[in-house]
């Protein structure tokens, strides 16, 4: 394992250094799996979200306006487990725990300042976007659709409205880059999010470890 490991770091190395790291006007494109922390953010009268580590995956687009500089935007997505305390302040009833996985998708505009321009560079990152999360609990009755299907026929069916909510976003992130040959590139970030409207909550940034492969073109 320790040589096939020494192999593949000689053979990746000649495509490192062939690689020019000339991204001046080019776009770029690139997936990424994501490790989210977990997170618990307390609120009013002793209640409590806690949120369980996740994997998740996204897309990325930017245009690089200078070897240094970029901007771009990144969508992400992932299905944490959670548990929410909600504490009933009146003393009349009894605390309700709610025990589910909810959805969770990031809309963010980012601008990247890599450090130096070749193909091995540390990078800044700084945005702003939304982040939408849907805890997967209804919040009402379900509301019935129906419509005419040509094979099938008259075809009726419940839709579910569940409890949402859409934050405004900002943060910063720091990595490292490597370029190959060929316009394909490895990055690796560490990221942290503050989450605006959040109202008396105790800390709710969000902190994420990234991983993405992209090409140039």
């Amino acid at each position: 394992m320790r040589n096939l490991a020494i192999a593949m770091i000689i053979i990746a190395l000649p495509c490192v250094s062939s690689a020019q790291g000339n991204r001046a006007y080019s776009w770029e494109a690139s997936v990424s799996g994501i490790y989210q922390d977990s997170k618990s953010i307390g609120g009013e009268a002793g209640s409590s979200l806690n949120v369980d580590s996740e994997i998740g995956f996204g897309i990325n687009m930017a245009y690089n306006l200078s070897s240094k500089l970029s901007l771009g935007m990144d969508f992400e997505y992932l299905k944490p487990d959670y548990v929410a305390t909600l504490v009933d302040d009146t003393g009349m009833n009894d605390d309700l725990v709610i025990n589910h996985e909810m959805t969770q998708f990031n809309a963010r505009f980012k601008g990247t300042f890599n450090l130096m321009e070749g193909p091995f560079t540390p990078f800044l990152e700084g945005g702003l976007g939304w982040s939408n999360f849907d805890s997967n609990v209804v919040d009402g009755p379900p509301a019935t659709g129906c419509w005419w299907h040509p094979w099938y026929g008259y075809i009726c069916s419940n839709f579910y409205s569940t409890y949402d909510e859409t934050l405004f976003t900002y943060g910063v992130g720091a990595g490292i880059r490597w370029e190959f040959s060929g316009g394909s590139f490895l990055k690796a970030s560490y990221n942290y999010w503050e989450m605006d409207g959040m109202g008396q909550a105790e800390d709710s940034a969000l902190q994420a470890g990234r991983i993405e492969f992209g090409w140039g073109f």
